[in-house]
This record gives C-alpha cells, structure tokens and sequence, in this order.
C-alpha cells in the first residue's frame, strides 16, 4: 500500500510538472516554414531508431563522431598534397618563388573562406530547417566540394572547389556539436565532444597516412587526386544514416513539437526519470517563453544591439575561445608538422614520417580528454593547457636554436630528438585540454533562441583566424625559423590573462541556466559566478515558498 502511495504521488508530481505550463508558450511557438517540407531528408519519427538509454547515446556519436572525422580529414587532406610535383605543376606553384608559397597558401587559407560561409548559412537556417536538415544540406554542399577538388585543373577552378568543400564542412562543424550538446546529458556534453575530436584527429590521421602510402606507391596525379576524392565516402555514410536519428529535442519544442520533445529527452538520457525529464521540459519551456522577449534574434542585432541576455559579450567569449585556440599554435605544428620537424635536423623523408606518428600520439591524447573535460571544467583545462604549452614551447625553441646554430655539433641529433620530443609532448598537451574546450564551449554559452547563430559566428572567428594563421606561418618559420616557438609560448602565456578574467565555467550546468549564468552586467567571471549562486538562492527559496 505504501509504495502504491508513493508511485501515485509521483505520478501526479509528473502529471503536474507537464501540464502545468504547456498552455504558457503556445504564443511563443514558431512552426516550421512550409517550405521545409519540400527539402528531403531530416528527422520523422517513424523511422527513428527505436533505442533508448546508452545504445541511443552511442548510435548519435557514432554519426557525430563520422560527421567531425570527416572536419579532420578535410583539415589536413591538403598537408601533402601541397608537395606534390604533379599538383604544383598543375597550379602553377613549382617555381620555389614567393608568389609560388603565397599560392600554395592560399589554396589552403580560402577553405577557411568557405569554412565561415557555411557557418553563417547555418546560422540562417538551422532554426528553421532543424538540425538533421542542415547536416544534410552540408554533406551535399562538402560532396560537390570534394568532387570538384579531385577532378582540378587548374588554381582557379582549385580554389573554387575548396571554398565549396569549406562552406559544406563549415555546415557540419557548426551543426553537429550543436545537435550533440542539445541531445546530450549536461554532465556528457564535454565527454560527447571531446569523443568526437578524438575521431577528428583520427580523421586527419588517416588523411595524412593515405597520402603517404599514395606517394610511395601510385603515380603522382594519384597520389594528390584520390585523398581529395576520399573524401566523398564519409559523406555518403552520413547522408545515408542521418535520417534515421532523433532530432534536436529543444529544436521541436521550439516549433511546437513537445510531445515528441518530451519522447526523445526520455530516450536520450542515461537516467530517464520522469520527474527529471519533465523538468528538464519545463527549463526548456521557460527558455523559449523568455528568450521571445529577447531583441537580439539577428546577426547584425546580436552584434549591435545590446539585450537583456547580454548576447554581445556571449559572442566576444564564443569567438574569442576560437581566436584564441589558434593563437596555442597548433596549427604551425599540426598543418605544417613536416617544416617543424625539419627544424629538428632530419631529412625531408624522415621528418614526414615523424609528422604522421605525431598524429598517433594527438588521437591518443583524447583518452584524456574525455576523461577530464566535465570532470576539471573547461576554464581549469584552458588554464593548464596554455601554461604547460608555452613551457614546452620554450624549452623547444632552446633546442631548436641550439641545432640552426650548430652549437656543439656531435650533440646535434640528441638535441634533434629534443625537438622532436618536445613536438609530441606539445599536441598531446593541445589534445587533452584545448581541443575540446574551445568547440564545446561556443555550444553551451548562447541562448536557445541565438544558439545556431551564435556558435556560427563563434565558427566565422575560427575560420578567420585560422585562414590568416596559415596564410602567415610559411613566411614565419622562413623568416625566424626556431623563434616561432618563443613566440607561440609568450603567446599562450598571456592568453592566460583574459581566460582567468572573463571565462565562465560552463562544464556540468544545464543549457538553460547559461541565460542565468550570463545576466550579470559585469563581464568578470568571478562577479558573474557569485551573481548566478544568488540569484538560484533566491530561485530555489521563491520555490520553497510556493510549495509551503
């Protein structure tokens, strides 16, 4: 009798949590435009897959997981390619000259072009298309990209093709994480995306070692035309699987869709306890009916206009965490890893082949990753990260002066395998602390109503800064050879200043206290965390009294 009381009592705590506020936000609901009927593909609920609980979370890495190795090997396809004779004969870049390096440069820096591109087109359109949808959208945009990439002829229609590619990856890199960290637990959402960049790096392994058997094996034309056409496989296993998964639950609640919301929250969660899922409803519920009062909904009001969500400074710290992943300095080790290797002293065959072992010990380090991302936090990991990358930097830069200098010479290839050493050490390092941080914390800060948007900008920064990145570090390790690794460790030295300052710890928080988190008018991190500990005091307190 006692445990039929009990079952009955939380029955009707569930009945009342569900019912209790769903005639609240009819007003605030905005339905699907017709027209997206028309675009095939996305979620229905009939031909969802019927799993619950774990399968249900590991089936949506999986896809997330293939969608983010294919951002990896799209990022490194071109590590090798930019050495091969066939293709720079082809591009008119094999003369060695300066306007050579800037082609070859710039073949690679305007992917980065099309990267933000697509990146804003999800931002227009996520929201109304859905999640699904927009992944779709992009393998087709990436497709045509790749497709058109293998078959060049020439440095115009190349660069073409990589801004299409960019704007289909641009899709995907902005998307997924979103529909991952709208699906996941919040004490997941960091594991989830730190599993998806341990496939990304792998992705970027497998480019990297393709092209290497290709080199050794097939003629050149081969050699350079098939990793680009490779490419196509990931993205037709995505088209092809993508269907059948569930939808944003927050996207269907959006467009009025709660019911099925409510389904798939229940599905998606590890420890579906109806009370917890009903809450988790009505946090979303209170989102949509307080962010339609917001006045920030478009790109230019988000960036101009300010609001009561305080959307400008999410943005500045959305982007800036983009900005400033770049400004670690991986990408003059990671996209130009065979250089860096040669400034160790070994030969150009050896120093490729040590560049692709580095790529092992980069996907390993995301064992790391998942393990401590919600467990440390994301300021702890930034923090950390940046002081130990800039020690090893140092102590790489010494040695690598102390080879160019030819300072003790029979030491040369002890401080060689220093240099080397030290290379490893550092991607690890990037791997178990900034990789992750700096995609999933975009996901968490903005609003649900800004959220596609928002991050899309967050991807525009990554994708400016990274073009211009690539653009300059040619010339940098031409011009100051060793001293690129001093001045990458006094940057992440100093980075350290603004992530201490302005950085709010995001890890293990529901999505929907972020508004909560983010209403301080004060931009300190430490002022914004004792505003949000009281003003929940005082929202846990007004909730006590109502139900006395």
């Amino acid at each position: 009798m006692k445990q039929d009381k009990e079952f009955g009592e939380t029955k009707h705590d569930e009945q009342t949590l569900r019912h209790s506020h769903d005639e609240d936000i009819s007003e605030f609901i905005r339905p699907e435009p017709k027209y997206v009927h028309y675009i095939p593909g996305g979620y229905h609920p009939s031909r969802c897959l019927k799993l619950s609980g774990r399968p249900m979370m590991y089936a949506i890495l999986l896809l997330a997981g293939i969608s983010i190795m294919f951002f990896g090997y799209d990022a490194s396809v071109m590590s090798q390619v930019n050495t091969n004779k066939d293709y720079l004969r082809l591009m008119g870049a094999a003369g060695g000259s300066d306007r050579d390096s800037a082609a070859v440069g710039g073949i690679v820096s305007v992917w980065y072009a099309g990267f933000a591109i697509g990146a804003l087109l999800v931002g227009a359109y996520a929201d109304k298309v859905g999640r699904l949808k927009t992944i779709q959208i992009g393998c087709v945009w990436a497709a045509i990209g790749g497709a058109l990439q293998a078959s060049a002829q020439n440095i115009t229609w190349m660069m073409f093709a990589r801004v299409i590619g960019g704007i289909g990856c641009g899709h995907l890199n902005t998307v997924v994480p979103i529909w991952t960290s709208e699906l996941a637990d919040p004490h997941l959402r960091g594991a989830f995306v730190a599993v998806e960049f341990t496939l990304a790096i792998l992705g970027s392994t497998l480019a990297y070692w393709i092209e290497y058997a290709c080199t050794r094996t097939r003629t050149e034309a081969f050699s350079w035309r098939f990793p680009l056409a490779f490419q196509i496989v990931y993205l037709v296993i995505i088209l092809t699987v993508s269907s059948f998964y569930p939808e944003s639950p927050r996207f269907l609640a959006k467009t009025g869709r709660l019911d099925e919301a409510r389904d798939l929250l229940t599905r998606c969660r590890i420890d579906p306890d109806p009370i917890k899922i009903e809450q988790e409803m009505q946090g979303i519920k209170s989102t949509i009916r307080a962010e339609a009062t917001g006045t920030a909904h478009s790109y230019f009001s988000m960036l101009f206009k300010r609001d009561k969500f305080h959307t400008r400074r999410r943005i500045i710290l959305g982007g800036g965490i983009q900005v400033l992943q770049k400004l670690t300095g991986i990408d003059f080790i990671a996209a130009y890893s065979p250089e860096m290797f040669a400034l160790s002293g070994y030969s150009a065959n050896k120093s490729t082949l040590l560049a692709g072992g580095n790529f092992f010990s980069y996907t390993a380090s995301l064992a790391l990753a998942i393990y401590l991302s919600d467990r440390v936090g994301r300021r702890k990991l930034m923090l950390s990260g940046s002081t130990m990358m800039g020690v090893v930097l140092i102590i790489g830069g010494v040695l690598a002066s102390l080879i160019q200098k030819d300072h003790a010479p029979d030491k040369i290839p002890q401080y060689g395998a220093g240099v080397a050493a030290i290379l490893y050490l550092y991607t690890a390092i990037y791997g178990s602390t900034w990789l992750t941080t700096c995609w999933v914390y975009p996901t968490e800060v903005f609003p649900l109503a800004t959220r596609a948007k928002g991050t899309a900008l967050a991807t525009v920064a990554f994708s400016l800064a990274g073009g211009t990145i690539n653009e300059i570090i040619p010339y940098l390790i031409t011009a100051v050879g060793f001293w690129v690794f001093i001045i990458f460790a006094l940057l992440n030295f100093l980075m350290c200043v603004p992530i201490w300052l302005f950085y709010i710890e995001t890890a293990n928080r529901d999505l929907e206290d972020m508004d909560l988190l983010f209403s301080s008018d004060s931009p300190l991190a430490s002022r914004a965390e004792k505003d949000f500990a009281r003003l929940r005091g005082e929202s846990t307190k007004a909730r006590r009294d109502i139900s006395a």
